[in-house]
């Protein structure tokens, strides 16, 4: 447009001469002086060239203002805000962004000083902008922080320079920035606890190629950053899990998104040890493997604790076999397989003979290693499907199963009498020894672990009768305990219609204070003839008869009525009531709703009640259990572990379940005051619920000393006839 304008002037008069030569009219012939006519066309020349130049002027006028109307609407909404400034920062002028940035019409916003919406410690930093912008030099984008009227505050980058036409403003365009400044310091956070965790992070991309590790990676497995560079996730990895376990592990990512487990992994240095690993896997848009966020951390040094405190408590340490504990969490199982198969189970019972005079004669040292030199004769006799355990002192057993009959049983005997027969050499001492061995089969003398237990020690002694070194069979009970069985067996459904069960409480005191803080409850059978039954004489009876539930519920609503009398008007805080649950009920979800109705219907809290469960029901370890175990906890009741110690499924059962308390089973607490292992296990277990915030309870109490080692280990209640025995609640003193 400017060109046009300004076009030179010869072409103009060019042009005028043309238009001229096409207005002018035919020569007047009676004008012929020379001059006049180039004067008159001079003039008419001229004329055109002013006409032309206006309609020019004209053109470029409409584009302006064309141009000028574009440019305030670009101003008006561009989507950042313009601040037009004098030097002291006093608004002019600004666009509809920057009035809704602050808050305010832009009428109103004219004339106040843009410093008083920014923050006050960041005001500074706008006045030196503007100083920078109209002394003409260079100013870098900066943040402030300001606060519109309607409240809140928002992050703008701000940028000034010297107004295009109005050198006297400055012009500051400021961009809001809040949700960057926010993914900024989201972002810090993150880098700062991802550098600062005490657990190892890879990451790693499609491939398994590393792409970045934290510090603890660097501390936990030896390699720095710029050693991962470029390596796959296998250079930590020991490749120790079985086969197909990358397969296993591949696709629970593929198919769940994440996977957490024990995995085997190498230190630079060569070192093995365990990971407790936790893998994440991000996909993209279309579902593809982004990366793998892997977190892990090293709980060798836990295994160990967690195996050294099981081996102390299922283990003999003299002989390595295992203990009295073991052997009846496996003849436990055995039993369980016996009735669930129909096979037969030998209990071997092995008595050495005149071993009390080898010790007398030779002293408890030549003892001690005469016992590992018979246990592993012993165990070189045993099938590897055989348990063979030491009860104590020159007592030993063997659980056989899996038999038709009790050939099988009497060939081992066999075997064992014959290799006893050898004599022992020991601290240059030669010793000969003899057993005598008991034999009960399961079920025939019995189907509890206690009947079969005297029924083979009542066999092991009628062999010694007999002289010792020879082998003999339970007999003369086997018919009448059968007998007895199946009479039972009868009774038991009329037993609960007739009201024939009642419950007995045992009081659990607190140690440090002796008051009593909970009762428990235990079911009791008055049968007609043979009078008081505990639980454990007929309740595996009642799951063959199919009756456990509906003792279980009755047992749960009995003790919601007498634990609602106890804590009328009793005060903070309630008295609790610890119910065993049968193995047969665990898991039933639809049984925990009846007991959330009968908790409604007795107006007892949750908190007031505990269910007890024992280590060996959660063998099975399956989300089913874990949901019922979850469902219980969730609904306010509390979970007791009790019997802990006595399997290598306890220690796991802390880190899986919502446990609340913890039950130290007898035979620890009853061995405190005469073995040192036992207390070193009962302060171990202790102090590991503590850490894991458990309370503690022990059981079987029965002397001030093993009270008072208790009560120096920590512990929290105990329970046992030192401070009361199972009653009827009518014949409890009142609970202080």
């Amino acid at each position: 447009m400017s060109t046009d304008i300004s076009e030179d002037a010869d072409e103009l008069r060019r042009k005028a001469e043309e238009v001229l030569a096409q207005r002018q009219p035919p020569a007047d012939p009676t004008l012929d002086q020379a001059s006049l006519k180039a004067l008159i066309h001079e003039l008419r020349v001229h004329q055109i060239e002013l006409e032309m130049q206006n309609e020019a002027l004209q053109q470029a006028w409409k584009e302006a203002e064309r141009t000028r109307d574009l440019f305030e609407q670009l101003y008006d909404h561009a989507p950042v805000a313009y601040f037009s400034l004098d030097p002291e920062g006093t608004i002019l002028n600004t666009n509809l962004a920057a009035s809704q940035l602050l808050g305010i019409p832009r009428e109103q916003l004219v004339g106040r000083r843009l410093g008083l919406f920014v923050t006050q410690d960041q005001r500074g930093a706008l006045i030196d902008l503007l100083r920078r912008a109209f002394a003409g030099e260079f100013t870098q984008r900066r943040e402030v922080t300001i606060h519109p009227v309607g409240g809140g505050q928002r992050v703008l980058q701000i940028e000034a320079g010297i107004h295009p036409v109005e050198a006297t403003h400055c012009l500051l365009t400021g961009t809001d920035v809040t949700a960057m400044a926010e993914a900024r310091r989201t972002l810090a956070v993150a880098a700062s606890v991802y550098e600062a965790l005490d657990e190892a992070v890879m990451i790693s991309d499609d491939r398994r190629r590393i792409v970045s590790v934290n510090p603890a990676f660097t501390r936990l497995t030896g390699y720095t950053t710029h050693e991962t560079c470029e390596q796959t996730t296998d250079l930590i990895r020991a490749h120790q899990e079985p086969e197909g376990f990358d397969a296993h592990l591949d696709r629970t990512l593929s198919t769940i998104g994440h996977w957490q487990g024990e995995i085997g992994h190498r230190h630079k240095n060569g070192v093995h040890y365990t990971a407790w690993t936790t893998i994440h896997l991000l996909k993209d848009e279309q579902g593809h493997p982004l990366r793998y966020i892997t977190v892990f951390r090293d709980i060798t040094e836990q295994r160990r604790a967690e195996e050294a405190i099981w081996r102390q408590a299922n283990y003999d340490s003299l002989t390595g076999l295992p203990n009295r504990l073991l052997f009846q969490d496996r003849l436990r199982q055995g039993i369980a397989r016996v009735r669930r198969h129909g096979h037969f189970l030998a209990l071997l019972f092995l008595d050495l003979d005149k071993f009390k005079e080898v010790n007398d004669r030779f002293g408890h040292d030549v003892g001690d290693a005469l016992l590992v030199e018979v246990a592993q004769r012993l165990s070189r006799s045993m099938r590897k499907s055989d348990t063979l355990a030491r009860l104590s002192g020159d007592e030993f057993t063997v659980i056989v199963e899996d038999l038709a009959g009790d050939a099988g049983a009497d060939d081992l005997a066999g075997k064992i009498l014959t290799a006893m027969e050898q004599p022992f050499v020991v601290e240059g001492h030669t010793l000969s020894l003899s057993t005598s061995i008991g034999i009960a089969l399961c079920p025939t003398d019995g189907i509890e672990i206690r009947d079969l237990l005297r029924a083979a020690d009542q066999a092991m002694y009628a062999a010694k009768q007999e002289g010792g070194h020879r082998l003999k069979h339970y007999s003369g009970k086997g018919n009448a305990a059968l007998a007895l069985r199946n009479a039972l067996m009868i009774d038991l459904p009329r037993a609960l219609e007739r009201g024939q069960f009642s419950l007995h409480f045992q009081p659990i005191v607190e140690l440090a204070t002796t008051r009593t803080a909970m009762i428990e409850a235990l079911l009791r059978w008055d049968h007609p003839e043979l009078g008081i039954l505990h639980a454990r004489q007929f309740l595996g009876l009642a799951q063959e008869c199919g009756l456990l539930h509906r003792i279980d519920q009755w047992v749960f609503k009995e003790s919601l009525a007498v634990i609602k009398q106890f804590n009328a008007g009793r005060g903070a805080p309630p008295l609790q009531v610890a119910i065993n649950e049968s193995a047969q009920c665990l898991g039933d979800v639809q049984g925990v709703d009846e007991w959330k109705a009968q908790l409604r219907s007795f107006g007892v809290a949750p908190e007031c009640v505990v269910i007890e469960i024992t280590e060996r029901l959660l063998q099975e370890d399956g989300q089913r259990i874990y949901d019922w175990i979850t469902q219980v906890h969730d609904s306010g009741m509390k979970i007791a572990l009790s019997q802990f110690g006595i399997s290598r499924t306890g220690i796991p059962c802390l880190q899986r379940y919502p446990i609340d308390l913890l039950k130290i089973d007898q035979g620890f607490v009853q061995n405190m005051p005469h073995h040192a292992t036992d207390r070193t296990i009962v302060n171990t277990m202790i102090s590991m619920a503590h850490r894991l915030g458990l309370r503690v309870i022990a059981e079987g109490v029965e002397t001030p000393e093993q009270r008072d080692l208790l009560i120096a280990a920590g512990c929290d209640y105990g329970q046992g006839h030192l401070f009361g025995e199972p009653r009827p609640h009518r014949q409890l003193a009142a609970f202080s």
